[in-house]
């Protein structure tokens, strides 16, 4: 119960800071630049050396791989239908294909299931960001028309993201060496992720007028918390995942729009408005249907 009394102080507290004016337009990038970082690297270090690999890890890490596609499928399919341009497709598919796996994911699932399970999510997070890194940018990039989408520019924009590299030396230096010397600094550092992620979110929270894009962002609403984690529950019954990973997929797919898709289609000019509105549409409910998906899998799994 605590868990979700944080959640809801902090996502209020920043979404009435917003509208009285206390913190000035913008005030939501110093601390996004804390959470990818800082408290996103920290928590990467915290919980992926500890990760005992093994087959039923195979789900939770074809996620986000999983909902990709099946975003690129449904943007092929309603974007003649609702006169999609380029720009508009490209971002639809973005917004579409990449989940809140670590903003929201990651309180969600401590509130539910326990912390001890964000070993399992971070699996998910991890591959949700290669996803964003490369895909979505490369995706961002060839829509926008502004910038390189080859292999040099790729690589080197992953190897001079910080979040990118604890990644490597997350799965590379415990062969070698202890972590337990900066664990608990990374727990410190880890615990600011949760709150201040959702205080980010109320800081941005922003619905405006709807009408003329209401569709589209029902579309995306539908696959991003209904289909997503019913094709991977699908999936692992298929491959007879444990229970806890599939579970932890299930939730990790079910989650709203990764907030940086959002930024992302709004670096290169990708229908800004109707990305910020399907991630936070998606985002706010997601704390409900997130509540649904756990009651079903308590029942079926």
């Amino acid at each position: 119960m605590s868990n979700f009394i944080l959640i809801g102080v902090c996502f209020l507290a920043g979404f009435l800071l917003r509208k009285t004016h206390v913190l000035p337009k913008g005030s939501h990038q110093g601390i996004n630049v804390w959470i990818i970082y800082v408290a996103l690297p920290a928590a990467t270090l915290k919980y992926l050396p500890g990760i005992v690999w093994s087959g039923d890890l195979i789900i939770p890490l074809i996620t986000p791989l999983i909902c990709w596609f099946g975003a690129w499928i449904l943007a092929e399919l309603v974007s003649k239908r609702f006169h999609f341009d380029r720009k508009t497709k490209a971002a639809f598919w973005i917004v579409c294909g990449l989940g809140n796996t670590s903003f929201v994911g990651f309180p969600l699932i401590s509130a539910y299931y326990g912390e001890k399970y964000l070993s399992i999510a971070a699996v998910t997070d991890q591959m949700s960001f290669f996803v964003l890194a490369v895909f979505a940018s490369i995706v961002a990039m060839r829509a926008s028309g502004t910038a390189k989408a080859d292999f040099k520019t790729i690589s080197l924009k992953l190897l001079k993201f910080p979040p990118f590299l604890v990644i490597i030396i997350a799965l590379v230096l415990p062969h070698f060496v202890s972590f337990d010397s900066i664990t608990p600094l990374a727990t410190t550092l880890a615990a600011t992720l949760s709150p201040l992620a959702l205080f980010s979110v109320g800081l941005q929270f922003e619905l405006g007028k709807m009408r003329d894009v209401i569709k589209p962002i029902l579309a995306a609403s539908v696959y991003k918390l209904i289909l997503s984690p019913l094709i991977i529950l699908g999936l692992a019954f298929a491959f007879k995942t444990g229970v806890m990973e599939t579970k932890i997929s299930v939730f990790e797919a079910s989650m709203g729009t990764m907030i940086s898709a959002g930024i992302l289609n709004d670096q290169f000019g990708l229908n800004p408005r109707l990305s910020n509105l399907i991630v936070f549409m998606t985002i706010l409910l997601s704390f409900i249907t997130s509540g649904i998906w756990y009651l079903m899998l308590e029942r079926i799994i």
